[in-house]
């Protein structure tokens, strides 16, 4: 009889690993119910034999994710699916109760049990990154096709294609959505007081094509037509340039076309191509920066070029200029560049200065000149004080001496309204008293500390309710603590008193079911009734896509090709402090997410090491 030790030490193992695999999967699936938009008073997921069939499927995933990992894996996968697991429990309660439950013991029982579910989700699938490509190589005609289309050829295809696509939308939304926003910055430049809390380079070139080619051509619906037919050829042109770029990372021909399709029909793409606001040109001019920099993350030489270095000059201005959150999201890919690219440090970094030196000259000095008048930018910055102040001023007055409630009372008039705009700032940030704390800062930054150190947890519900959107994939729509749409559609309607210039609306009959197709779509949000697609519209999916490529990037030590997602990372940080989630907000980054998945299943990893 022979004795076969590492069979039978072989089987122990496999035995201890789907022992504890099992044990693991149990936690999960408690976990599982605590992160769904349903009270658990209801076991509507516990008492039911859907549990007994996600306890099976998870076990097979921690199973799956055991035969992968490596100590590397196990930390990143274990720090990213600590914040996931955070984000759904968090958000959860937050819809449910009201409140994230911090400081509940239960709740931090319930984000470490849904650990090993989102930790075994990452591990999967940063592993399985460089063979997406591979398999997805697999149609007959690949060679082919890789052969006969170049990146020059690519990007004049698909920028042809993607916007013949969105003309169908164009024409039954004639001339273009006509936003809340267009109606102050067209006022203001009649006025001759440009409102400078507006990009001033958006405002005149909207205003120049709905006034002054409006006038030419004999109405305000032909000038903003044209505005459209502009916006849609830069924001076609950036997404044919990812096109580009995903044949000269030679990304299979499905996958490419898979992009392209989104691209060309995904409805949400179509109806901010032509709706006039300054995010959509800046989301544009956000893609060829990006571009720029994993081109410069590859072959970092490229510095050396005038025609590149002017190019990149161009357009790093043009984004920054039609929107200022662009500066930050510039300063954070120059910032990572020029500690990673250092041999062509001192070139970026001139680069980087007379582009931030032109921006400050253009938006300054010339703005002013050309009519711009400053706006309170104090108020612009209350967004985040003023919603922690209102909340704990309705939910936690008790905790707070008189002089706090008067002081609350008096920067923060309608600290009321938060009971039910908690996922807005608006009302309460146009309330703030300025003036007050243009006086005696000081007094405010007191209050603000005193009252956070009384109340740190109220504090972090109303910033986390604010900006729930971003961090919690689930959100659904329209949020009803907000009242303003995820995005969109119809056009400013008349109010008395206020002398707009207002654009009519004029759809073929022929087109009438796709302009009720985007108004049924933008106002009743009915994709979120489709499993897997509703993640397409949804923004925390796009930042958590975000963050699985940083921690690829690190993972597999090609720090250089985080540079592309620098800006991403900078505009986000914004975004969090920022005074509603609306999908316009997020847009730049929607866009990006194809070039760097593109990125990331088309680069090889290094040799693993533990």
């Amino acid at each position: 009889m022979n004795f076969d030790a590492n069979g039978i030490w072989s089987q122990f193992l496999l035995r201890k690993r789907d022992f504890i695999c099992l044990i693991l999967a149990f936690p999960s699936v408690y976990a599982l119910e605590h992160m769904l938009k349903i009270s658990p008073a209801d076991h509507v997921f516990s008492n039911s034999l859907f549990s007994l069939l996600a306890f099976v499927g998870i076990f097979f995933l921690l199973r799956k994710a055991w035969g992968c990992m490596n100590r590397r894996l196990a930390w990143f996968s274990g720090l990213l699916g600590g914040f996931f697991s955070a984000c759904m429990v968090s958000g959860s309660q937050l819809l449910v109760f009201g409140s994230t439950r911090l400081s509940s013991p239960s709740t931090w029982l319930r984000i470490g049990a849904g650990i090993p579910l989102f930790m075994a989700l990452v591990a999967l699938l940063l592993n399985a990154l460089p063979q997406v490509n591979r398999i997805a190589g697999i149609l007959p005609l690949e060679q082919a096709v890789a052969r006969k289309i170049t990146p020059k050829k690519a990007f004049f295809l698909c920028w042809g294609l993607i916007f013949l696509a969105w003309l169908p939308g164009l024409i039954a939304t004639y001339p273009g959505v006509y936003g809340y926003d267009c109606v102050f910055q067209i006022s203001g430049y009649l006025s001759g007081e440009i409102n400078l809390s507006h990009p001033f380079l958006h405002t005149c070139l909207l205003s120049f094509c709905v006034v002054t080619l409006g006038n030419l051509l004999g109405s305000a619906e032909a000038g903003l037509l044209v505005y459209s037919l502009f916006q849609m050829l830069c924001l076609s042109a950036s997404f044919a340039l990812v096109c580009s770029e995903m044949v000269r990372r030679k990304l299979s021909v499905l996958l490419s076309v898979v992009f392209l399709g989104l691209f060309m029909f995904l409805p949400t793409h179509a109806i901010f191509s032509f709706t006039a606001t300054k995010d959509v040109i800046y989301t544009a001019f956000f893609i060829f920066l990006s571009v720029f920099l994993l081109r410069l993350a590859n072959q970092p030489e490229l510095l050396r070029s005038s025609w590149f270095c002017i190019l990149f000059l161009l357009f790093s201005l043009l984004g920054m200029l039609f929107r200022k959150q662009g500066v930050a999201a510039f300063l954070f890919g120059v910032l990572f560049g020029l500690f990673f690219l250092r041999k062509y440090r001192k070139r970026l970094f001139i680069l980087s200065l007379v582009c931030l030196l032109l921006f400050g000259v253009i938006s300054g000095p010339i703005a002013k000149l050309c009519g711009g008048v400053e706006a309170n930018g104090v108020s612009e910055l209350m967004s985040v004080p003023c919603v922690q102040l209102s909340r704990v001023r309705l939910y936690c007055s008790e905790e707070l001496t008189e002089e706090e409630c008067a002081l609350i009372d008096a920067y923060v008039p309608e600290w009321q309204t938060y009971s039910f705009n908690a996922g807005i700032s608006d009302l309460m940030k146009r309330s703030f008293n300025s003036s007050r704390f243009q006086e005696n800062p000081w007094e405010f930054f007191r209050l603000y500390v005193k009252v956070g150190l009384k109340c740190p947890l109220t504090y972090w519900d109303a910033f986390c309710r604010l900006n729930i959107g971003y961090w919690y994939p689930d959100m659904n729509y329209p949020d009803p603590a907000a009242y303003h749409p995820y995005w969109e559609y119809t056009n400013t309607k008349p109010v008395e008193g206020m002398d707009w210039v207002l654009i009519q609306r004029k759809t073929p009959e022929g087109l009438q079911w796709l302009a009720d197709f985007y108004s049924k779509l933008t106002y009743e949000n009915f994709y979120q009734k489709i499993p897997v697609v509703s993640m397409l519209f949804s923004s925390g999916a796009v930042i958590w896509s975000l963050l699985l490529y940083v921690a690829w990037g690190i993972y597999i030590r090609k720090y250089r090709l985080l540079l592309p997602a620098m800006p991403a990372l900078g505009l986000l940080l914004l975004l969090l402090f920022g005074p509603v989630v609306i999908y316009r907000y997020i847009y730049p980054l929607v866009a990006l997410l194809p070039l760097l998945i593109a990125t990331a299943v088309t680069e090889l990893p290094e040799p693993e090491r533990n």
